[in-house]
């Protein structure tokens, strides 16, 4: 198995600070680490993109939507864009020589019998969103679902009322970055201006996760975030401002924090960009995740559910997510928790020891990975 040496940039060398800590040990863990250090190649906004997020507030959002779709229908993506071929290559090869060369078991990535996460998480990107938040909920406590939610803390209003009793139903709450401008991480200094206050709210809600707007990221720089768990990266996405992928399809540590990346595609992309009408990707793609035993973790904006026909396809993923056999259906606070306990946990012949051996279980990774990954 080749190892991926790269010249150290200054990217990399933030990265070598943070600790980053994988789901799996040896070859596996070099493939993990390598595609996120490429996807760190990406998080830097272009000049056009730059530009773009100063004038953006002077340009109205059909206008807008109408640029997303041109630029992004004229990316040189297959029609399955939402799988990371390469990823998927170089685990699988990396498995092969694991499974070739060892016997040993490793912690199941997921806890009390599960056998993969199905977690459903709404992003509030303006106040047309929030008349639907409580609608939405509702439809999903009618399938037994909670989800977590991430509220833009200095954009729109934001009644206390609600998030107290998004709470009080089983709900999470979290922070969807500062005031949505896609200026964020335009440099240390403004991050570090903005992450103060994004602290103090996250303290006033007691919120433990953040994801950033148009998931925009830079993970040594959210360090300086009071957070438990982050949500702003992506397995494998071509559309966005920043694009590309961590590959991955599980959580890992990094520094401070738990990173949760989202691996089912969100629905702006599919239904406002690519105007799909059937939610045939989503149940690909969410049957790799159950092969991997990985994390399905779903991004809906109630901003973008304004169609009968798109509340229908959320529905019919919620009966998806509701009727999936061997998930364990949480929150991201939930993995977030149990992560670290994994992290701080490892196996002893086939026995678990530490923090997760009540909740986890050891396993062998080709017992785990017996479904096949290609």
């Amino acid at each position: 198995m080749p190892h991926f040496d790269q010249p150290k940039s200054k990217v990399d060398r933030a990265l070598d600070a943070l600790e980053l800590r994988f789901a799996f040990a040896g070859r596996l863990a070099e493939v993990l680490e390598h595609f996120v250090r490429q996807d760190a190649s990406n998080w830097r906004l272009s000049w056009k993109f730059r530009c773009y997020y100063r004038l953006r507030p002077w340009i109205p959002l059909a206008v807008r939507q109408f640029l997303q779709k041109s630029r992004n229908l004229k990316l040189p993506v297959g029609d399955a864009w939402y799988f990371h071929h390469d990823f998927l290559q170089r685990f699988a090869a990396a498995l092969r020589m694991e499974c070739d060369s060892s016997h040993h078991h490793v912690v199941h990535p997921w806890p009390d019998g599960c056998e993969h996460a199905a977690i459903l998480t709404h992003d509030i990107e303006s106040r047309e969103g929030l008349p639907r938040v409580d609608k939405l909920a509702q439809l999903e406590e009618q399938y037994g679902l909670r989800s977590a939610w991430y509220f833009v803390p200095a954009k729109y209003q934001i009644d206390s009322g609600m998030l107290a009793d998004l709470q009080a139903r089983g709900h999470e709450v979290a922070l969807h970055g500062y005031n949505h401008d896609g200026q964020l991480f335009t440099s240390p200094g403004l991050f570090r201006r903005r992450a103060m206050e994004i602290n103090e709210v996250a303290r006033r809600w007691e919120a433990t996760g953040f994801r950033a707007p148009m998931m925009h990221r830079e993970l040594s720089w959210m360090q300086a975030l009071d957070i438990d768990y982050d949500a702003s990266c992506f397995d494998i996405d071509p559309f966005q401002a920043m694009p590309g992928g961590t590959g991955g399809v599980w959580p890992f540590i990094a520094g401070r924090f738990v990173e949760l990346p989202c691996t089912l595609p969100q629905d702006h992309t599919l239904f406002v960009t690519l105007q799909q009408r059937t939610t045939e990707i989503w149940c690909k793609k969410y049957e790799l995740l159950r092969r991997l035993r990985g994390m399905a973790m779903c991004l809906v904006h109630p901003d973008y559910l304004d169609t009968p026909e798109r509340w229908d396809l959320y529905r019919q993923l919620l009966e998806q997510f509701a009727a999936a056999e061997g998930a364990w259906k949480c929150l991201p606070r939930e993995v977030a928790k149990w992560w670290r306990q994994r992290d701080a946990s490892h196996v002893e012949g086939e026995t678990v020891v530490g923090p997760a051996s009540q909740r986890g279980r050891a396993v062998g990774l080709q017992e785990l990975f017996a479904d096949g990954i290609v």
